[in-house]
């Protein structure tokens, strides 16, 4: 692969930096989008930031990812079960349930 030459960024008077087309294209952004800066040993890092709203969040717990991750192993190995209707749906659920104890 040819090394291609290093192209600069100008910081304007308030610190500010222009992304140029190509590379807010490669990182996916527009404007208004925010973006995420860290540092590392190579420097600073950047990268496009993604918030999720407050009554989503669960679903990025981690617990939640495993259990997902869980699921598409199953799904993979081919450990499902398939249906094709409400009323299969519905029976199957019903095998599914626990006999209660009695309340008397």
């Amino acid at each position: 692969m040819t090394k291609r030459p290093p192209k600069y960024l100008s910081v304007g008077d308030k610190g500010r930096v222009t992304l140029p087309e190509g590379m807010r294209s490669t990182l996916g952004v527009r404007k208004g989008d925010l973006l995420v800066y860290e540092r590392t040993e190579r420097g600073y890092e950047i990268m496009p930031a993604a918030l999720v709203p407050a009554d989503q969040r669960w679903f990025y717990h981690p617990e939640m990812q495993e259990r997902i991750a869980g699921a598409e192993r199953q799904i993979a190995a081919g450990e499902v079960t398939v249906l094709h209707s409400v009323d299969e749906v519905q029976a199957y659920l019903d095998r599914l349930k626990k006999p209660r104890p009695d309340a008397s």
